[in-house]
């Protein structure tokens, strides 16, 4: 018989977020939680998604839906879904589903705001370790910036709430899941903390090693080979900082800007890049990654863009990356496509570089964009 998976040593604090979170959730026994991923899932929020699911269950909540808004556009996440079964349920609105009493939050502290319908439902845990410009609201909110993925936090509520075991085969599904999502979000576990690691050392026992070493595969899509062309040809190098801008993107494929972003920062002269295209028709969005111990992505892209009309920013990040998203509006009705790319262009350089360089000239080859 194996054991479950042994428990880590928790510091009072870390057994009272842990109680502090089953708390929360007993408001839930009976109820339907609905976990709405933000953005385009990514493996750390789809497999803190199905932890907080199994823990649910475990906790007597009658029903636990994860859904999504945007594309699951990266190939390694489509794998991920796919070769563990999991059940993730694309949505536009709340009402899509049944009668939802309330919203648990995974690796995002905000509602993805495409999400139409969500009234005023209350949401009952936020579970985070991206740093939040405005203190998020919640029965439970465990918001946690020294880990290098919710991943981590989850593991630690499963030691206490709900022991993985090998024996079950949902048990390996939902294990293999945080181990690819503590993996993708510390860069192979080049960026983990001393809890991150602590906490892969718990679940390696439980892990389908085969299923971890297929979604760990890293290929790369004709397209995104495609995109990383277009990056190189369009790239302007100011000092050690460099950005390009890829023309347009489609929905399904706007991770290729992140993956153009994660090979140009491999240049030895630069140690910041910031790569972005017109990703649907309906927005600017790109890919800061850094190596630069001055750059604080979140901080940085701020100087840049700025904050919406609600105060919130365009963009966020963590130590050695970022994105953002900037809706293009009615310039996305636009016809033709290379006066609309020429627009976007010379905004973005304008924004990006004068962080940069201040208010020296800026120049460079600017490329036609993809018909």
């Amino acid at each position: 018989m194996s054991e479950p998976v042994r428990r880590l040593a928790l510091t009072p604090a870390g057994t009272e977020r842990t109680r502090a979170f089953a708390e929360a959730l007993s408001f839930a026994k009976g109820k339907h939680l609905l976990i709405p991923l933000r953005g385009h899932p990514d493996p750390d929020g789809i497999a803190s998604a199905l932890a907080q699911a199994h823990i649910a269950s475990r906790l007597g909540v009658s029903k636990t839906t994860i859904a999504y808004t945007h594309e699951l556009s990266h190939r390694e996440n489509r794998a991920l879904v796919k070769l563990l079964g999991l059940e993730l349920r694309k949505i536009k609105s709340v009402k899509e589903v049944d009668p939802v009493d309330f919203i648990g939050l995974v690796d995002a502290h905000d509602i993805e705001p495409d999400l139409a319908d969500v009234g005023t439902t209350e949401v009952l845990t936020i579970v985070d370790h991206h740093r939040a410009n405005i203190p998020p609201k919640a029965r439970c909110v465990d918001l946690r910036l020294d880990v290098g993925a919710t991943a981590t936090i989850f593991v630690e509520y499963l030691n206490e709430l709900a022991p993985l075991t090998s024996e079950s085969e949902d048990d390996r599904r939902i294990a293999t899941a945080l181990m690819h999502g503590l993996s993708t979000d510390t860069d192979d576990f080049t960026l983990a903390r001393a809890v991150d690691f602590r906490a892969a050392s718990q679940i390696a026992e439980v892990c389908d090693r085969d299923l971890l070493q297929d979604l760990s595969r890293h290929l790369i899509a004709p397209h995104a080979m495609d995109v990383i062309a277009r990056s190189l040809s369009a790239l302007v190098v100011k000092r050690s900082f460099a950005t390009s801008g890829v023309g347009f993107v489609a929905d399904a494929e706007r991770d290729t800007i992140a993956q153009a972003a994660d090979f140009l920062i491999r240049r030895e002269d630069i140690d910041t890049v910031v790569v972005y295209g017109v990703v649907g028709e309906r927005y600017i969005e790109g890919s800061l990654r850094t190596h630069s111990a001055s750059v604080d992505p979140a901080a940085w892209l701020e100087q840049a863009f700025g904050v919406d009309e609600k105060g919130r920013p365009y963009g966020g990040g963590r130590r050695d990356k970022g994105g953002f998203r900037i809706p293009i509006g009615f310039l996305g009705r636009a016809t033709d496509r290379a006066s609309l790319w020429s627009l976007v262009e010379h905004a973005m350089r304008q924004a990006l570089l004068k962080v940069v360089i201040g208010d020296e000239p800026v120049t460079g080859v600017m490329v036609a964009p993809p018909t």
